[in-house]
């Protein structure tokens, strides 16, 4: 390596993670094929294949020669794209996924497969005592890596740093805080407010229709083809759970769920993931296939589903443009639900267990619930958690914020399937998510008006926006610069908080 150039260092480094990225892609397929079309007999073979794969992902970045090379690199001398790649390669790599060892990688690898089917079957019979050892053992491995990984500060902010770069429990409190103190009161006053006869007969009429899932189908391509999805770099199946999982900018693929008593579920979740895949999709090609070419974290991830489900596709303007399309598909005025109607059951506030099908303003609070739980799991790392006491205490804070408690596992601890998967550290990039995306839509209304491109049904200058201020950088720029990149601020809350109160007490008429 001594007679090597940087240039030469560069190459190899490369080709090394060419490789490891193909690799990347078989294990990447093969989870897709696990969560929408594998028979349910096959999980434990492909639990060992996924476990086998990934060993030899690891090690072919793990390993004295390649770490070798990686540090003999003076970045002085390589341009931005190859600085920021050795830079990332550090992190995530020698100061992460290294000191985590190898045999207990795979383990862990092959436990999350088998971990998510049986958080799968205990959802689907309601019975969490299916889903308990799993749960615990997950949660065990999670404690043992930040040991291996070590910490300042709060254990907790280690795997927040996988999922929000920088950001630290403290930063949260202060932020969650915020949430509590100033949309509590509010959420309990639109709560609170009688409903009209009307509202009561229109909610009523909803949720006693049913909603042909082929139709369905049909209605969430609509929306994705409004949004400019592009098919010909992705692809819309089912699953239990909606996601995004990428390859790279020209593989991009997305799953919703289909209820038949339920029409705003599928399409909401379907434009939900379509903002997750813009972000994909719109990643500059000259850094999608590096270790640079996906999103820079949750947060910013969460922005962008968040902004298009809610922001876009729960503006009343978009609304007027995309009801007749509805209603001429489903039948809603016939029914008596007239386009006003159908605004206020789009954003109507309730409290509610779900927390995917959580209203807008009630959102924030069910990622309170579960960062709080999750601090409190991780705030001592040498106490084995009591999996029971955590399902008691999800109801409890549900009593305590909402008002309402859970009466079964499956609307209260088993309805996500995060955790089966050991995705600690994750839940509160939703909440900050959606108050990156309140700043971000001030920032686009500066420069365009968002509610006419609504009202045509046209995301094209949007697009071009989101595209050049975050999407095509990857994980070139950091989710702090990326924030002040497009908003030309820092990142400040009360966007989150404003846009929440006037939307609200608009629809509600709370003075």
């Amino acid at each position: 390596m001594k007679n090597m150039t940087e240039k030469e260092k560069m190459k190899k480094i490369r080709e090394v993670l060419e490789n490891n990225k193909a690799l990347g892609h078989a294990i990447t397929l093969l989870h897709w094929d696990l969560e929408t079309e594998a028979p349910k007999d096959a999980v434990e073979r492909i639990s060992k294949t996924l476990g086998y794969l990934t060993g030899e992902n690891y090690s072919m970045i793990i390993n004295d020669e390649f770490k070798n090379l990686v540090y003999s690199v003076n970045s002085e001398e390589l341009d931005e794209v190859d600085k920021k790649i050795i830079k990332e390669l550090k992190k995530e790599y020698f100061e992460k996924l290294e000191k985590i060892p190898k045999e207990d990688y795979m383990k862990y690898s092959e436990l999350k497969v088998v971990s998510t089917k049986k958080w799968e079957e205990a959802k689907n019979k309601d019975d969490f005592n299916i889903f308990k050892p799993y749960l615990s053992e997950v949660i065990e491995y999670n404690k043992k890596f930040i040991k291996y990984r070590g910490y300042e500060g709060n254990p907790y902010d280690t795997l927040l740093d996988d999922y929000e770069p920088e950001i630290t429990v403290k930063e949260l409190d202060e932020f969650f805080n915020n949430i509590k103190n100033e949309l509590s009161p509010f959420i309990k006053k639109i709560v609170e407010k009688k409903k009209s006869d009307k509202e009561i007969e229109d909610k009523k009429k909803l949720s006693e229709m049913t909603f042909d899932i082929t139709k369905q189908k049909e209605m969430s391509l609509y929306a994705l083809n409004l949004i400019k999805f592009d098919f010909n770099k992705g692809i819309l199946k089912e699953s239990e759970h909606p996601f995004t999982t990428n390859v790279n900018n020209k593989d991009v693929r997305i799953t919703t769920h289909y209820y038949e008593h339920d029409l705003l579920s599928s399409v909401y979740s379907t434009v939900h993931e379509g903002g997750h895949a813009l972000y994909e999709q719109h990643i500059d090609d000259k850094i999608t296939d590096t270790i640079l070419g996906t999103g820079v974290s949750m947060g910013i991830h969460e922005s962008q589903s968040r902004i298009y489900e809610n922001m876009f596709g729960r503006n009343k303007e978009f609304l007027k443009f995309i009801f007749p399309k509805i209603d001429e598909m489903f039948g809603l005025s016939k029914q008596g639900i007239d386009f006003e109607s159908f605004y206020k059951l789009t954003n109507e506030v309730q409290t509610s267990f779900i927390r995917t099908d959580a209203d807008e303003l009630t959102y924030p609070i069910h990622i309170l619930i579960r960062y709080e739980l999750e601090k409190d799991i991780f705030s001592n790392l040498d106490e084995k958690t009591d999996v029971d006491k955590l399902a008691e205490k999800w109801a409890d804070k549900y009593e305590e914020y909402l008002g309402i408690r859970p009466e079964s596992c499956k609307e209260g601890i088993l309805q996500d399937v995060h955790w089966s998967d050991g995705l600690f550290g994750y839940f509160p990039s939703y909440a900050l998510g959606s108050a990156y995306a309140a700043q971000i839509y001030d920032a686009i209304n500066q420069k365009i008006n968002i509610d006419k491109e609504l009202e045509k049904g046209d995301f094209s200058k949007i697009n071009e926006i989101l595209k050049e201020g975050i999407h095509k950088y990857g994980k070139m720029k950091t989710p702090k610069e990326l924030i002040k990149n497009i908003t030309g601020t820092s990142f400040d809350s009360k966007h989150y908080i404003n846009y929440l109160k006037e939307k609200f007490s608009k629809i509600y008429d709370i003075k």
